[in-house]
């Protein structure tokens, strides 16, 4: 027992001392303190007022329940042309072009706004815009990198063009790309795009600064270019961050094009604020569920895909 308490009291021995809280520490918990209180009263922070309103909340819950989910499960409301059968509809068959111009204006204007051609454009405007944001991610970040930059002034150029374009909001982008192309997926893809790229690029070159850069030395010993120390060198020990960050981004745009259909982008979004604006609430909650189970679904997917990839 006498050389266990011995122990003990050389282990406290070697630990480091307490931190001395002197007047500095006070003073800046004080100011937090303070910074806290402004920002909630700024904030609009009023607990009554919220248990005032949760009979609201109560009474629109029961208004979207149950939800409504005959506009994904009746035909009718798919409005199938007349005049051309399904297999047509569906399927690369010949037809003549009477028929063609049919079934093209059916899956451009007429299937988007149903509940389901709203989900699958929702997907395809994540899918593209995250595609085409890795494109243009991918050389920035080495442009944006201070180990891989060809310069500094191409690194000061390249990465504060990055952090301004990143502070630009993806709705705000939304809305200047819906006054030059129009309502529609094209707006919300390019602004997915956009904003995607230099979130991307900043990451990226965070994760180049930070490799191995004895690899570095040692494929430069050898004779190797630059583009070869990149390809040997840098490329393989981002590639796990860049398959994270790229499936990361590509959930996240899930949520973000839903959000810009709001604005008119294109997406499920437009669809769940016209049903909230007409009060159809029980089809609106519909549209949520499937939201909700579209983010689980790629959430899910994700997760496997970076584990069985990285």
């Amino acid at each position: 027992m006498a050389q266990s308490a011995g122990a003990d009291n050389d282990i406290f021995s070697e630990a480091p001392p307490e931190p001395r809280r002197g007047p500095r520490f006070f003073v800046g918990a004080a100011a937090l303190v303070l910074l806290l209180l402004w920002s909630f009263q700024g904030a609009k922070i009023r607990p009554a007022e919220l248990v005032r309103g949760v009979p609201q909340i109560v009474d629109t819950i029961n208004r979207m329940l149950p939800p409504d989910f005959s506009k994904v499960t009746d035909a009718q409301s798919y409005f199938l042309p007349e005049g051309l059968s399904l297999p047509k509809l569906l399927l690369p068959l010949p037809m003549s072009a009477e028929e063609q111009r049919i079934k093209r204006r059916w899956w451009e204007a007429t299937f988007p706004q149903t509940i389901v051609g709203a989900t699958l454009e929702t997907i395809q405007m994540a899918l593209a815009g995250t595609f085409l944001a890795l494109i243009v991610a991918f050389p920035l970040a080495f442009l944006a990198a201070r180990n891989t930059t060809p310069h500094p002034l191409v690194y000061s150029a390249v990465r504060g063009m990055l952090n301004f374009i990143r502070t630009i909001p993806d709705l705000a982008l939304g809305l200047l790309f819906v006054a030059a192309v129009g309502l529609g997926a094209f707006a919300g893809t390019m602004a997915l795009f956009i904003h995607t790229a230099t979130v991307l690029g900043k990451l990226l070159s965070e994760s180049v600064e930070n490799i191995d850069e004895g690899v570095v030395e040692a494929i430069r010993a050898t004779g190797a270019g630059y583009s070869q120390v990149l390809a040997f060198a840098v490329v393989p020990q981002i590639l796990p961050d860049l398959i994270s960050f790229t499936l990361y981004r590509f959930e996240t745009n899930i949520r973000s094009a839903s959000v810009l259909g709001l604005i008119g982008a294109g997406g499920i979004g437009y669809l769940m604020n016209t049903s909230f604006r007409t009060f159809q609430y029980q089809e609106a909650a519909a549209i949520v569920v499937v939201l909700i189970v579209l983010v689980m679904l790629v959430d899910y997917g994700s997760s496997r895909l970076r584990e069985w990839v990285v």
